[in-house]
């Protein structure tokens, strides 16, 4: 049966690129916001920069109800991955995948046996753990994320279906559809989550149901992928290691004030985004400082982006954040 495609949210021309691009796979996201409409809105109100539109957003979004909404023709493109690669790879890859959205609220917090949705603790952002997928385990720093309703499920499968039908898409995942691939995606034709490509998100979430749906309703098959040749220098951490690494960092962050762990913790995000990771001293509770070692990457970035958030001090061994 074919889904019914809503067409009542739509992007102007002027923010994204139309014409119709050659179309070898598809990316899934979920948009951490509330309806599907929300998101529309947010996207909306962020499509200007200077006046001049940013050119970001996904050809489809899929409500909480299953309804499905093409906010431009599949065969045009925005940005939809905010890729460090070179400009002609990332060009690239952006022009061939099909973006598709999920209504989620996302990764969840979890703070003295309640959960919590945007990284905020409030009565408003507290949700309920009968809406909620426990991963069971920690997946890019969260063991808990917004459950995706069946019927989000059902009408990605349905959609998906579609898109390979009409467009020459490989029937085909990586195997590993929670690991980091990075560039070793490049030339890959198929079907990716976005977390496969950027080691700081965490979208789609790690429910393993959502792979299971794409195989069932779109006949995908897992296929392995090849890392990337190895570069020179000391070899990168793996998507294990990061993990390990992340975890252990958080429970030291937890140790900290609230706002100041909050803070170092917006610090590790912004350096996994680019390749540079730490590993955290053992704070005193409640502290407002902690040491660190650099594991891998860039150290004039942590120095860099630690100023830039407005930490109170940072050596080349410590971090400082400014007292409430």
């Amino acid at each position: 049966m074919a889904l019914d495609i809503v067409r009542t949210l739509r992007l102007p021309d002027s923010e994204f690129f139309s014409g119709t691009q050659r179309k070898t796979g598809i990316a899934i996201h979920h948009t951490v916001g509330g309806s599907a409409e929300a998101s529309f809105r947010l996207w909306r109100r962020d499509q200007t920069n200077g006046g001049r539109p940013a050119t970001v957003g996904t050809a489809y979004l899929i409500d909480h109800d299953g309804t499905v909404f093409e906010v431009f023709d599949p065969a045009a493109w925005a940005y939809q991955f905010g890729l460090r690669w070179t400009p002609g790879a990332r060009l690239a890859f952006e022009r061939r995948f099909i973006g598709i959205e999920i209504a989620s609220e996302g990764a969840l917090i979890e703070q003295d046996g309640e959960l919590y949705c945007f990284d905020r603790i409030s009565p408003r952002t507290r949700k309920p753990r009968d809406e909620a997928f426990d991963a069971e385990r920690l997946y890019r720093g969260y063991r808990w994320f917004d459950r995706y309703e069946p019927a989000q499920l059902a009408s990605l499968g349905t959609l998906v279906d579609e898109l390979c039908r009409r467009f020459p898409i490989p029937r085909r995942y990586p195997q590993r559809p929670f690991d980091y691939y990075g560039d070793a995606l490049a030339s890959f034709d198929g079907v990716i989550g976005h977390a496969m490509v950027r080691p700081d998100k965490s979208d789609p979430a790690p429910d393993p149901r959502l792979w299971q749906i794409l195989e069932e309703r779109a006949a995908l098959q897992p296929v392995p992928v090849t890392p990337p040749a190895h570069r020179r220098g000391p070899p990168a951490l793996t998507s294990g290691q990061i993990e390990t690494l992340f975890a252990q960092n958080l429970r030291r962050i937890d140790a900290m004030a609230v706002a100041a762990g909050s803070l170092v913790k917006a610090l590790l995000m912004e350096l996994e985004r680019r390749g540079t990771y730490l590993r955290l001293d053992h704070p005193e509770p409640g502290a407002h400082a902690i040491g660190y070692e650099l594991v891998q990457g860039d150290r004039k970035a942590v120095l860099r982006l630690a100023g830039a958030l407005g930490f109170r001090a940072a050596t080349a061994s410590r971090l400082e954040v400014r007292h409430a």
